[in-house]
């Protein structure tokens, strides 16, 4: 079915927005070298490759506990740029602006780009402002940032070097962000506090770009763990197996998400990576990250299957097996 009016399930991360971008964006923009299935597209320019990547921020409230607006809109594209195999160095920041935004609250997202950015090492070398009439009660500020970097590895880690019998691990606990985000706009976890991951990852992936034998890796941002399983499924036509038991999740983001009826595995991460790694050195690669501070809870977590269907499915602690689709809507407010 065409998609007939844009709905926030269009923004979600899951199959809605795999309908819009083949449906409205792919139609007319693949010709034109639109690379949709990476984070960030790969570009020659003499002997050097490039990575090229944009993103668009807003969450509401634009702080929270762990991180805020503008560490978000910093961290995020580099974190787009580092899955790639790529070093960040430059940065580009779009600001929208709407009408009657307090002038305290734009200075602090601005010092907490400029602090996120030095602490990167990356420059933000280009901008640009608009400000817009604001839309009903809610005052907001949408950031746009684009990033280029320098590829590091010998070969990129993207969907086509994925394998049969590839290895999934993941980085570490999942959860945090989207919790800590809908905790300080509801103020819920007032005992039991609730922190966002938002960081940078590329001082953990740094020390792998020597290894040959990894093949692919994203940031596990907007639909989670799950949902990102699933373009992965999708863009190589493998299945997924996914061990349940294996899925390190802090005690807090477990009970809370029992207590809320949330899953998960669908819950947005902004600092958080799953690596699809050759078999044979799944163990060292696992290795290496477990002795970097944010890769400390590091866990192999699932498999590139060799089934014919790109489904994702997880293996339960109980001995069971159950399917994981696509997130099919907007299953939380916005909160990256």
């Amino acid at each position: 079915m065409n998609i007939e009016f844009i709905q926030l399930a269009h923004g979600s991360g899951g199959s809605g927005t795999a309908k819009l971008i083949q449906q409205i964006f792919l139609p007319h923009f693949h010709e034109l070298g639109l690379q949709p299935e990476n984070d960030a597209a790969l570009l020659s320019l003499g002997s050097k490759t490039l990575a090229f990547t944009i993103d668009g921020f807003v969450v509401e409230p634009p702080f929270f506990p762990g991180g805020d607006l503008g560490s978000l809109a910093i961290n995020g594209t580099i974190n787009d740029l580092a899955v790639m195999g790529a070093k960040p160095l430059w940065l580009a920041c779009g600001f929208i602006i709407s009408v009657g935004v307090a002038g305290t609250v734009l200075d602090r997202i601005a010092a907490s780009m400029q602090e996120a950015a030095i602490a990167a090492g990356v420059q933000l070398v280009a901008g640009d402002t608009k400000v817009i009439e604001s839309q009903g009660k809610s005052l907001q500020i949408l950031i746009t940032t684009a990033g280029i970097g320098i590829l590091q590895t010998e070969k990129p880690w993207h969907t086509p070097r994925v394998r049969c019998g590839d290895q999934l691990i993941l980085s570490g606990t999942i959860g945090e962000h989207t919790l800590a985000v809908l905790g300080a706009r509801q103020g819920w976890f007032q005992d039991d506090r609730i922190t966002s991951d938002c960081a940078n990852l590329y001082p953990m992936l740094e020390p792998l770009h020597s290894l040959p034998d990894i093949h692919w890796v994203r940031d596990l941002t907007r639909g989670g763990l799950g949902g990102v399983c699933n373009e992965l499924a999708q863009a190589t036509g493998y299945g997924v197996e996914l061990y349940e038991a294996e899925i390190p999740i802090d005690r807090s983001v477990r009970g809370w998400c029992e207590i809320l009826g949330y899953d998960p595995l669908y819950l947005a991460n902004e600092g958080k990576a799953l690596l699809a790694v050759d078999r044979r050195a799944a163990a060292h690669v696992l290795g290496e990250l477990q002795k970097t501070a944010l890769g400390r809870h590091a866990s192999l977590v699932g498999e590139i299957s060799s089934q014919q269907q790109p489904l994702v499915i997880l293996n339960t602690s109980v001995g069971g097996r159950r399917l994981v689709p696509a997130p099919t809507g907007e299953l939380f407010p916005r909160i990256c």
